[in-house]
């Protein structure tokens, strides 16, 4: 499992180094201006979509996919593959079609507009809105490679988005660069299914699996998707609202928080992300055999290890804020007196770490034992008190304030969750599974 973590962090580290160059060619093609905004806006709807509803397919299709797999081998596994597939194929196909209808009107009523260029975002939005379909295709073709415990397939496709984009921009040029950048979006897409499609075929499962009369419900499926998809909304909207608020402390807030609070993102993704995809088969193929006891043995053994690893680091980062923000950020208009601030955000946004980690294999262990309904409350818990204390503590401390706000509420959540799981025991989770 060590080696299978390693091994989907550093394609996510590489994946966040190709969008650090992203970034920088943006920068020099396009600049700040509105033309990037508005491909940034026009990205915003698809990728959302994509994120929260086609993501949440993972963690809910592996676990079935590993119960079928014992209970009715691989042929099991494959019709409830197919069925899935072809389900969220024709959902993801009609939700990108009423986008494409909506950013059509505003293309046509959005021409005259003065603050917005709605015409641009409107076509913009279009040329990206078959990244619905596509992310719902890949989240289901990496749900079975990851299923079947392969994970550097799925992993090596998360460099192909940034790697694709600049080498479009890079042969486009600036006369068409915004065109190119919006096309290269979904061109990306369409590469990672293509990547996937390989991998697929490699552990033995069809691209386009054959039509069978259905003998299983897919009822309890749906109903614990609808409970993640929920929960993960409303975590995004947590970091939105942050967002919102601290823009309404003055200029620059917006970009203090971002500056700040941008070395916890990169680290989630590359440990809690990177945990998450490789425990949740584990843990799966555990609750599938009914191992109760092992189960309980391998939670405690990685939710200790990992805590202690993540509060240490924590704890080491939260010390060299100040360097690592004044190497990093401090030159040009960025001046010693931002950096100052932003390290202060920093500091108290690394608190967070130890908690979303405890709180990523948790909800896992959860998503293991079709238990998902229970992230519905305590994520709707979570965004109102996050919202509370965002208010109470930014009139303190301004948008460090906000950065603390949140790492109190993960601390809550983990806390929540923690008591929840181990009161209760997994030996509860697993009777409920079984009626």
């Amino acid at each position: 499992m060590l080696f299978d973590t390693f091994t989907v962090s550093a394609f996510t580290t590489l994946a966040k180094v190709f969008g650090a160059a992203k970034a920088l060619v943006l920068a020099r093609f396009f600049g700040s201006g509105a033309v990037l905004d508005a491909y940034l806006l026009a990205f915003l709807a698809p990728s959302f979509l994509a994120d929260v509803f086609c993501g949440s397919l993972v963690p809910v299709l592996v676990p079935k996919l590993i119960e079928f797999e014992y209970r009715d081998g691989r042929t099991g596994a494959i019709d409830l593959y197919g069925h899935v597939l072809r389900r969220t194929f024709l959902l993801s196909c009609s939700a990108a079609a009423v986008l494409a209808c909506g950013a059509a009107i505003m293309a046509a009523l959005g021409s005259g507009s003065a603050r917005l260029n709605l015409h641009l975002i409107g076509i913009l939005t279009i040329l990206m809105t078959p990244i619905l379909p596509l992310a719902a295709v890949t989240n289901v073709w990496r749900a079975v490679l990851n299923a079947q415990g392969r994970f550097t397939i799925p992993a090596l496709t998360l460099t192909l988005t940034p790697s694709i984009i600049i080498l479009g921009i890079l042969l486009a040029g600036r006369s068409h660069g915004i065109w190119i950048l919006a096309a290269g979006t979904s061109l990306a897409s369409l590469a990672e299914v293509l990547v996937l499609g390989l991998g697929l075929r490699s552990v033995g499962f069809p691209i386009l699996p054959p039509r069978r009369e259905r003998s299983f419900s897919l009822v309890e499926i749906k109903k614990e998707y609808v409970y993640l998809s929920a929960a993960t909304a409303m975590s995004a909207g947590t970091a939105f609202i942050g967002q919102s608020m601290a823009a309404g402390l003055g200029a620059g807030s917006v970009s203090i928080l971002n500056y700040g609070t941008r070395l916890v993102g990169v680290l989630m993704a590359i440990g809690p992300a990177a945990l998450s995809v490789t425990i949740l088969p584990r843990f799966s193929h555990l609750a599938a055999a009914r191992d109760g006891e092992r189960l309980k043995q391998m939670l405690w053994r990685i939710l200790s290890g990992s805590l202690i690893v993540a509060g240490a680091a924590a704890a080491l980062l939260i010390v060299f804020s100040v360097p690592i923000v004044r190497l990093s950020l401090q030159r040009g208009a960025f001046t010693a007196t931002d950096t100052r601030i932003v390290a202060s955000v920093q500091g108290f946004s690394l608190l967070q770490l130890p908690f979303i980690l405890g709180t990523t294999i948790l909800m896992r262990i959860l998503s293991a034992l079709n238990a998902n309904r229970v992230l519905l409350p305590i994520s709707g818990a979570a965004l109102v008190i996050n919202t509370g204390l965002n208010y109470g503590l930014m009139t303190r401390h301004g948008v460090a304030g906000i950065a603390l706000a949140t790492s109190l509420a993960q601390a809550i959540v983990f806390m929540a969750l923690a008591i929840l799981v181990f009161r209760r025991g997994l030996g509860g989770f697993l009777r409920d599974c079984d009626a």
